[in-house]
């Protein structure tokens, strides 16, 4: 497994198609994400990344929503970054880190650079959208909750794969790996406006930790 240290051509392993590494046909399981996995993993992240819906036409473009929220893992994060795949295909990402503190100092330093100069005329545009700003300014895990709860992470599903209990199955995945890592604690943050999400890690023993402004931080002792 490639641990990348330096910058990286994120844009061209995206579009390295001819590069995906090929399964069996199979039921869905859970397997380690793969560099190769980067086009169906922003495709996840797109069908999701409106609270959970249809994400599509919303952005730039179509690829923005991976580059921020799925890239910086599966590249600098690797043994801790998780794909759900049915017949060799992603359909499906729980992408955790051990340590919040170094995984933003590492993107800071060697992934949002990367997109900065992709993205260099909207930097001073008149009217960027919170994406936008992510890029220019990424927002960090609160400071209060990262000596309990160091880890973070997220999970999405495409929709045919929701309900079935792989939700579940992808949070059980990363909480026992991060704790055999040495975590005492893992949190999400969470769009406020995701009702649905806010319920399911409730469920999981997730307590709410803060909330700021459109953004909910939830938590759980591993």
């Amino acid at each position: 497994m490639k641990i990348w240290t330096g910058k990286v051509d994120q844009f061209a392993l995206v579009k390295q198609k001819t590069a995906r590494e090929y399964f069996p046909v199979s039921d869905p399981a859970i397997r380690a994400a793969l560099i190769s996995d980067l086009p169906d993993l922003y495709e996840v992240a797109l069908k999701t990344g409106n609270s959970g819906s249809d994400a599509t036409g919303m952005f730039l473009n179509d690829e923005m929503l991976g580059e921020v929220f799925v890239g910086p893992y599966v590249v600098h994060s690797p043994r801790t970054s998780f794909a759900l795949s049915e017949n060799g295909i992603a359909v499906g990402y729980g992408l955790c880190v051990l340590d919040t503190i170094e995984f933003q100092k590492m993107c800071q330093e060697l992934w949002w650079p990367v997109l900065q100069d992709k993205y260099l005329k909207l930097e001073k545009a008149q009217e960027r959208n919170w994406l936008i700003d992510e890029i220019f300014s990424p927002t960090p895990s609160p400071e209060s909750v990262l000596d309990s709860f160091p880890s973070h992470g997220h999970i999405d599903l495409l929709p045919h794969v929701q309900g079935k209990g792989w939700g579940r199955k992808l949070m059980t995945h990363m909480e026992n790996v991060l704790r055999d890592l040495g975590s005492p604690g893992f949190h999400l943050r969470v769009s406020a406006f995701n009702d649905r999400g806010l319920r399911f890690y409730s469920a999981l023993g997730y307590s709410e930790l803060l909330r700021r402004g459109d953004e909910v931080v939830v938590g759980k002792v591993l």
